[in-house]
């Protein structure tokens, strides 16, 4: 089966599944359609990611713009090759994401998991070094936010799909994106707080949230 081909049928498939109760079938009707569906999935050795995936165009999504420590800046180029997105800053220097939208869903639901994940480690941190009547400077605070990016952007870029720079470079293609390249900025860190902080990345995770209630959906 060519790939035209493939396409129609997992559209066929989708529309099947798309016979429910909820859109106005008995429920017989929608018992057999699910029955007709599932016994096509299992003939053509069709998976619900593969379902998911078809139909779907590439579009770009504006992030939330709130950025502590710059948190989503140093976090958000490895967390869209894992999540097979393109990240960019706009002209407002906020971060956004181009791909497909079940993509760019996951992306920034985990960008913004894992920005809260490095607030609490940082205000973790903070807390044992008052306890210990020493002093929490904003350089201090940063280079702790710079050892656990940097930490987490190591296990993000060992999870990554290998073909992530062939994925990328058809989003950019696919939306006639025209991206500027931009240095990074080095910093002068503390390197006791990068210390602890690349320790307290080590505890990050990437899995996709469990949904109760079906697709979480771009707002």
């Amino acid at each position: 089966m060519n790939k035209d081909a493939r396409k129609k049928l997992l559209e066929r498939v989708k529309a099947i599944l798309a016979k429910t109760m909820d859109n106005g079938c008995t429920e017989g009707e929608a018992m057999a359609a699910l029955a007709k569906a599932r016994e096509l999935m299992a003939t053509y050795e069709i998976d619900e990611k593969e379902l998911d995936e078809v139909g779907e165009k590439a579009t770009t999504f504006r992030t939330a713009p709130s950025d502590p420590y710059e948190i989503k800046r140093g976090l958000s180029v490895n967390v869209g090759k894992f999540a097979s997105c393109k990240a960019f800053r706009d002209r407002e220097n906020v971060i956004c994401f181009a791909g497909k939208e079940s993509d760019i869903v996951f992306a920034t639901w985990l960008l913004d998991t894992l920005q809260r994940f490095v607030m609490r480690a940082l205000r973790a941190y903070q807390a044992d070094r008052a306890k210990l009547k020493l002093g929490n400077s904003n350089h201090t605070s940063a280079s702790f936010v710079v050892g656990c990016a940097h930490r987490i952007n190591e296990k993000l870029k060992e999870l990554t799909p290998i073909n992530w720079a062939e994925t990328q470079a058809l989003i950019v293609k696919e939306l006639n994106l025209s991206l500027v390249k931009s240095r990074g900025r080095g910093k002068d860190v503390d390197q006791n707080a990068a210390k602890s902080g690349l320790k307290a990345g080590e505890g990050a995770t990437f899995n996709k949230p469990v949904n109760a209630g079906g697709r979480m959906m771009l707002k």
